[in-house]
Formats: structure tokens, sequence, C-alpha cells
């Protein structure tokens, strides 16, 4: 019996990736906010990037912009090594315990990545500042007001918050001298990922982006490139 279902198993796992491949590729076909146009510096728009690092994808606003500064809500004095805040900030969402344990990829452990999948573990928020949104391939996109405000809102509400309405965060040390973890919701799970985090924060402020994206490929599939203008 025991044979027959390790037979069963080795059939159905395969069978169960290519199934979610294709509709991460189906689903990534389908455009939202099709209407979107983007803004112009005239029009007073604003700049904001998506970035990744081939496997992981993050946004990048302006740290101070139109009156909003994220500086209050996420101060210098909370990362490990800042005087003051850069000129950007990054959010990326993602597993809690896979975000703390995995700095880099000689640290992955296929245990914490299969816990992460089985969505049992609370979520984080990976804070960074930056001075200049180049660090990796990124996509620019000029966005209006309204919209920045959209955003704005969508990643406020991925925070979980403490008594003082203030962002919690974690007591671990960050990848790098300007960053910080926070609590976040809600879990991560196969069908809701850290790029399908950023997929659906685009989504929700009205920016171009696929119905589904639990890769960051499809992602970019709809935003402009924009290449390094130092490089």
């Amino acid at each position: 019996m025991s044979r027959r279902l390790a037979v069963w198993g080795a059939a159905v796992v395969p069978g169960a990736v290519v199934v979610y491949l294709l509709l991460a590729g189906v689903f990534g076909l389908i455009e939202v906010n099709r209407d979107f146009r983007s803004s112009t510096v005239a029009e007073g728009g604003i700049a904001i990037y998506v970035r990744t690092n081939g496997v992981h994808a993050d946004i990048v606003l302006p740290t101070q912009v139109h009156g909003h500064d994220w500086s209050n809500a996420f101060p210098p004095s909370q990362m490990r090594s800042l005087a003051e805040p850069a000129a950007w900030i990054a959010f990326g969402w993602g597993d809690r315990a896979f975000m703390l344990e995995t700095p880099t990829w000689r640290d992955f452990r296929l245990g914490t990545a299969l816990k992460a999948l089985a969505g049992v573990g609370p979520g984080a928020m990976h804070v960074e500042y930056v001075a200049q949104p180049y660090d990796f391939d990124v996509s620019e996109l000029l966005i209006s007001r309204e919209q920045h405000v959209r955003l704005v809102a969508a990643i406020r509400r991925s925070f979980r918050r403490g008594a003082d309405g203030s962002p919690i965060r974690i007591d671990a040390p960050g990848y790098f001298e300007t960053d910080a973890f926070y609590e976040a919701i809600p879990t991560y799970s196969l069908r809701f990922t850290c790029n399908e985090w950023v997929r659906s924060v685009l989504s929700d402020s009205g920016l171009p982006a696929p119905a589904w994206a639990p890769f960051e490929r499809t992602l970019f599939w709809y935003l402009p490139k924009r290449a390094d203008p130092q490089g």
C-alpha cells in the first residue's frame, strides 16, 4: 500500500507543478488596469520603481513627496546605522521566517521554504532606505498624485500595527545598515507570494499589472524598462 501511495505521489507532484506554472502563465497574460496612462512631469507625475533581483520584487518610492514623508513611520533610528533618511524607500513583503533566516541564497533551507509555502507563519515587510533605485533591474512608472495616494494606502494596509498605530518593528537585524523588518499581513502561500503582494499593490493602485503573479517575471510584462542613467 505504501509503495502504491509513493508511486501515486511521484506522479501527482510533478503534475501539480505543471498546472501551477500553466495557471501562472495564463493569469499573467490577463492585464488589469488597461486604461493606465503614464503621467508626465508637467502634470506633477511622481516617479516610482519596481525593482527585482531576479527572484523577488520590491516597490521603490520617494521618501518625501507632495507632503507625504515615509520617515515619520520609519525613522532612521530604527535602522541598524542610518543618520538620516535617504531619498528613496523600498518595500518588499514575504514570509517572516524565510526573510529573516535567508539573508543570502547561501542561507537557503528547504525546510524554511516549505514552511513558508504551507502558509502557517506570519508575514513580514522589509523596509530599506536607498540612495537611488537602480541597485537592481528596475522599471519606472510616472504616476499621478491620486495613484500615489492609493499606492501609499495599499502599502500601509500591509503592516501590522501596535496600540499606538505605528508599524511593529521586528527585533532582528536587517540585511544592510539602512533597513529593518516589520510585522506584516497576510501570510505567505502558494497563492499569495512575495511577488503577488507587489502585483496586488500595483493593481489596487490603478497601475498596470497581470491578474496574478506568483513569480516576478510576469510582473514586468506590463511595466516599461528603464536603464540606469549612471551606466
